[in-house]
């Protein structure tokens, strides 16, 4: 019995000490709107409800999964667009269909930071920032 928990421990541990490199694990820590009257709006009990929020982007594919938008769904194309020269990470995301909406995801990968920066707007009409690890 013994035998048989340590060989499973330890072909799992290559996929547990791994796990979450190829992803960003990202935190919510503003949210903004824009208003009827154009101004940038912050403090909504909706958008308070965000902060704090989390979500992971897969580095290869750019789909977001977790947080408030998922971009995931067969609805939806993404495009990832890393720029070698300044090791940038950016995703596009657009859906299909009688609404289509286009986020836009930008981390600061390039940082030195441990907590890499990250904006992303959704249709321009909700733009979050926060951190990605």
């Amino acid at each position: 019995m013994k035998k048989t928990v340590f060989t499973i421990v330890l072909l799992l541990f290559p996929c547990l000490s791994f796990a979450g490199v190829d992803s960003f694990e990202c935190t919510v820590t503003s949210v903004n709107t824009v208003s009827e009257d154009g101004e940038i709006v912050t403090d909504t009990e909706d958008l308070k409800k965000q902060i704090g929020s989390t979500f992971s982007v897969e580095r290869k594919s750019g789909e977001i999964r977790g947080g408030y938008f998922i971009n995931n769904k067969p609805s939806k194309t993404v495009e990832v667009i890393n720029e070698p020269n300044d090791n940038s990470y950016y995703a596009i995301s657009k859906s299909h269909g009688p609404y289509v909406s286009v986020g836009y995801l930008y981390i600061a990968n390039h940082r030195k930071w441990l907590k890499k920066p990250f904006t992303y707007t959704s249709s321009g009409e909700y733009m979050y920032s926060g951190y990605c690890m």
